[in-house]
């Protein structure tokens, strides 16, 4: 996973109070489909062939695993069927022109990724253990129960990675147009499916979003220096913030206790940036909806 990056005493994630809000505001509401249903999908004109989504889907593989470590992951990925679940939800929304292999397998760095040359994604056993550090320094529970939370956002963490390397797969096998960073807009499309689906998936959003402020946290503050200055993801400290402000601004009513508010210490979003985050998911809404809705499953 990538290094760390943060100023001290940053808040690392949505709070236990303000988590288990935002999952009891889950259960009270869910949010609008934005690509199981896209009622607002404008019509053909009349006469015209609509077009059809292909048959394509996400096809799950697992390669040989080498060390103890590896071996472990491969067994938690099939026993909790990470990547199958995560292909069969995107897969009853998304067509794709062709099936694309998605493959757990040995990897040289533990970060999972789409190769275009390959048409392939890899999910990288290495992942695992990685996301397990960092979210165990985040539920410090020692027990059954705290075990249990890790794998819980391990498997939410991993959800939110792989729709993002799907983002970029979509991008290169529909040749979408992107306007700015291909990884911010990816980022979108991962917050956009999983803030759509039902209250497991809103929790891995959440997951995903603990990850980025624990990394974020982790590095004691200081200058990132250039390389990360450089490289095409945003730092970690802002896609934290960008994908809290994306999940409140899918439902600000159901996510109200990510904001910092008056009477709210437990929030993380500045009450600034949260205004314009219904704005903001809107437009990401539009942007995508209008990128893939001949390719939606549901129109």
């Amino acid at each position: 996973m990538p290094a760390a990056r943060t100023r001290r005493g940053t808040p690392a994630g949505l709070r236990p109070a303000a988590r288990a809000a935002a999952r009891r505001a889950v259960r009270l509401a869910l949010a609008a489909a934005l690509l199981a249903g896209c009622a607002s999908t404008e019509a053909a004109p009349e006469g015209a062939p609509s077009p059809t989504p292909g048959d394509g889907r996400l096809v799950v593989a697992y390669a040989a695993a080498g060390t103890a470590e590896e071996r472990a992951a491969r067994t938690f990925l099939r026993e909790r069927r990470v990547l199958e679940d995560a292909a069969a939800y995107a897969g009853a929304r998304i067509a794709l022109p062709r099936d694309v292999p998605l493959r757990a397998a040995r990897c040289a760095a533990p970060n999972p990724f789409w190769d275009e040359d390959t048409g392939r994604i890899t999910y990288c056993y290495g992942f695992v253990p990685d996301a397990r550090r960092v979210f165990t320094g985040i539920d410090t529970d020692g027990g059954a129960a705290g075990r249990a939370a890790v794998d819980e956002d391990v498997v939410g963490l991993s959800n939110g990675v792989l729709f993002h390397e799907l983002g970029h797969a979509l991008v290169d096998l529909y040749d979408l147009p992107v306007t700015g960073r291909e990884e911010d807009a990816v980022d979108q499309l991962a917050v956009l499916l999983l803030a759509s689906g039902d209250e497991r998936h809103a929790d891995y959003a959440i997951s995903t979003i603990n990850a980025w402020g624990a990394l974020w946290q982790a590095s004691e503050g200081g200058d990132p220096g250039i390389a990360a200055y450089s490289d095409v993801h945003s730092l970690d400290g802002q896609r934290f913030f960008d994908w809290a402000c994306w999940l409140y601004g899918s439902d600000p009513g159901r996510f109200a206790d990510a904001v910092d508010a008056e009477g709210n210490p437990d929030g993380v979003l500045p009450r600034d940036r949260a205004a314009l985050c219904p704005a903001e998911y809107e437009r990401i809404d539009s942007s995508w909806r209008a990128l893939l809705g001949p390719h939606l499953r549901e129109r």
